[in-house]
């Protein structure tokens, strides 16, 4: 099921969810599940975070928790837990953000994840001019 569109729904109008994935916090003891939505608004990223009732259908089913602004300084790196075993196929735990604000979170093994990773280094302010220089 593509949550995204729980997420567009939510969103004001000239904002676009590019692409949505369903993890869980690491932080602290507890484990909560958020959505997160990758979202662009006049050509400026950021990652939504949100909570939700079930899975995210509507826009009725989420709660926009926190935004975190993808800037030059944002980072995307696989974390490895003192406690996980190297498993293909296994779930994988990244940090996303910039030193002023990060989220740490376990997210599925599959191509909604990747594609998710993907898109958000592609939207890097600093990547993507990286890559206009490198195409010209």
């Amino acid at each position: 099921m593509d949550q995204s569109v729980a997420i567009q729904e939510s969103l004001e109008e000239g904002a676009t969810c590019r692409t949505a994935v369903q993890g869980v916090l690491t932080a602290g003891d507890s484990v909560e599940s958020r959505l997160l939505g990758l979202v662009e608004t006049c050509g400026e990223h950021a990652i939504y975070v949100y909570t939700h009732r079930r899975m995210a259908i509507a826009a009725e089913d989420v709660c926009l928790e926190r935004v975190i602004p993808i800037t030059e300084d944002f980072v995307v790196e696989e974390v490895v837990l003192d406690d996980d075993l190297p498993v293909i196929g296994a779930d994988v735990t990244v940090r996303l953000g910039s030193e002023a604000d990060q989220l740490t979170v376990r997210l599925p093994f599959g191509s909604q994840t990747r594609t998710f990773l993907r898109e958000v280094v592609r939207s890097i302010p600093v990547l993507k001019l990286n890559y206009l220089i490198k195409k010209w």
